[in-house]
């Protein structure tokens, strides 16, 4: 078991996001660098909630694509009290279901393919026709998934809820230090934003030869296509699109390799 002494992980999640996921890791002797590349900044004062709290605007489904949008809507109706009883809840992948449990939110929509493409497939097997979708989400985020929704019949508003931001290089300071002394055996990206942020924060001019020599492991499907539009390899995809599922990748990478070697 060890295949993981020594090996320095990057993982673009704070330690306090990632919690235990990774114990089993650091007990098999892997270093993990917790480097934070964005973060989520509400924007309550810009929203137009009259859909969300009027029982004529009633909408039948709510669909959280991370779960940032899973918790930032969380607190927005502990604030407005909606009344969603009649609203049904699809999340896009395990991560975001896990916080959907965290906060009580029951789902009944989960596509077998974690990702936007995986949602719209499960969502063709129901009729939407006049149906009322809500999309919480980011300012960031792309219209793949409304645009989906509507070529199948769905009237659906994208509401943006949350700002992400990269953090600055003053916030990550030590971690940068860490890196710049001895840059990680593995970068696992938790999503295109978080592979953005990491060029912008270090500055990487060149970044192809940067992560040249090192593993690239991307959390799902649309983070791997990102990154591999920026002419970036990736090397390791999970069965799951989770931080967990992360954690068993990365352990199935290094023992097979080990065993080969």
């Amino acid at each position: 078991m060890n295949y993981l002494k020594g090996k320095k992980i990057l993982i673009t999640k704070s330690e306090e996001d990632c919690g235990t996921v990774f114990n089993n890791l650091t007990a098999m002797g892997a270093e993990f660098i917790y480097f934070p590349t964005i973060k989520i900044l509400p924007v309550y004062n810009s929203l137009d909630l009259s859909g969300l709290v009027s029982n004529s605007d009633h909408f039948d489904y709510i669909v959280f694509t991370s779960p940032n949008a899973v918790d930032v809507f969380s607190k927005l109706v502990d604030e407005y009290k909606p009344d969603l009883t009649r609203t049904k809840v699809a999340v896009v992948g395990s991560s975001t279901a896990e916080s959907c449990r965290a906060h009580g939110i029951y789902i009944h929509i989960i596509p077998e393919e974690f990702s936007v493409r995986g949602l719209i497939k499960k969502f063709s097997e129901i009729n939407l026709s006049e149906e009322k979708i809500l999309i919480p989400g980011s300012s960031i985020s792309g219209y793949e998934l409304m645009n989906g929704l509507t070529n199948l019949g769905a009237s659906v508003i994208k509401m943006n809820i949350y700002d992400t931001v990269y953090n600055e290089q003053d916030d990550l300071k030590n971690e940068i230090n860490i890196i710049l002394n001895s840059k990680p055996d593995l970068f696992a990206f938790t999503s295109p934003s978080s592979f953005n942020g990491f060029i912008k924060i270090l500055n990487l001019e060149n970044y192809h030869n940067y992560f040249q020599g090192s593993v690239i492991c991307a959390i799902g499907i649309t983070t791997e296509d990102a990154i591999k539009n920026l002419g970036v390899t990736v090397n390791i995809v999970p069965n799951t699109f989770s931080l967990r599922g992360i954690a068993e990748a990365i352990n199935t990478f290094y023992s097979t390799t080990f065993n080969i070697a």
